[in-house]
């Protein structure tokens, strides 16, 4: 796989288990990763990982010994650490791919859905393409400029993570943006409308995350 960058690294979080359509944004020859549980929603989805990753505390008793009898490479880290299992995927999805696709829930705890959020807005910057199936929203990150599909939705919204946003661009949008700049916080994006059949969105300075409800 290191020697195919194009080829996306799809990583399958813990916690609750994503949306069952999910699998169907897999796309073929994909690098699969089960953060910690997500092997068992792997399974459950009929899906091998390449890679389980974490520190292994809420995965099955049952998953991690089929994985170890499928020969899966697994990487265990203590439960004392700094970064949360997911954060440890997507510093080994830097070694692999710059493209990444991560599928969650948003079901369970919302401080852990908001860290995916937090955790992929600070990976950004890496990657040629970042995006991610929480539950049945559609998440496109971006940090110079990106393409959003309106086969994904066309209600879109619009936030800076983190530090304000400059030099913001949306072209196919009801509402546009020319030079705009999006201060931490703001809230300018919300609910805004695809009107092509792909719109267009650039930053000059800052990330923003793209989000896209009710996708599937």
């Amino acid at each position: 796989m290191k020697d195919d960058p194009k080829a996306p690294v799809v990583i399958l979080c813990g916690g609750p288990a994503p949306h069952p359509k999910a699998i169907e944004y897999i796309p073929d020859g994909a690098f699969l990763m089960a953060v910690d549980s997500g092997l068992d929603h792997a399974r459950d989805l009929g899906l091998e990982p390449n890679l389980v990753i974490g520190d292994l505390d809420s995965i099955s008793p049952t998953g991690l010994k089929w994985a170890k009898e499928q020969n899966i490479a697994i990487k265990e880290f203590s439960k004392d650490k700094d970064k949360s299992d997911l954060e440890l995927a997507l510093d080994e999805a830097k070694g692999i791919s710059k493209s990444i696709f991560v599928i969650g829930s948003d079901t369970g705890r919302f401080d852990h859905a908001f860290g995916v959020i937090a955790a992929l807005g600070s990976a950004t910057p890496f990657f040629r393409e970042c995006h991610a199936l929480i539950g049945s929203s559609y998440l496109t990150f971006i940090c110079q400029n990106g393409e959003i599909y309106s086969t994904n939705g066309t209600t879109v919204s619009v936030f800076t993570l983190g530090a304000a946003a400059s030099g913001v661009a949306l072209q196919g949008f009801r509402w546009e943006l020319v030079n705009a700049y999006l201060p931490s916080g703001s809230t300018l994006g919300l609910s805004n409308e695809l009107l092509e059949e792909v719109g267009t969105i650039s930053v000059d300075d800052g990330v923003l995350v793209v989000v896209q409800p009710n996708s599937i």
